[in-house]
């Protein structure tokens, strides 16, 4: 019988992303992740607090993460202003 092999940085950060880049929560928002030693970073700027979310879940879910910490920050777009009569 064999040992499973851990699961390095990098395996991590692919399905991490990958997690991100499927998810339709999320809409293709601009996340970065890194990783170092299974804790992973997220960083960027999304729209809702649902996207954030999404992103950490993503992240959160995957076998080896040992910590998420979540720097991704929302920001609303601006509305387009009315036009005047």
């Amino acid at each position: 019988m064999s040992v499973p092999r851990p699961r390095t940085d990098q395996d991590l950060l692919a399905e991490i992303a990958r997690n991100i880049r499927w998810d339709p929560r999320i809409d293709q928002a601009p996340i970065e992740v890194r990783i170092r030693d299974g804790v992973v970073t997220l960083s960027g700027t999304v729209e809702s607090a649902g996207r954030k979310l999404a992103a950490y879940e993503d992240a959160l879910r995957v076998q080896g993460v040992r910590q998420v910490i979540d720097n991704v920050e929302v920001h609303k777009a601006p509305r387009p202003a009315e036009p005047r009569p």
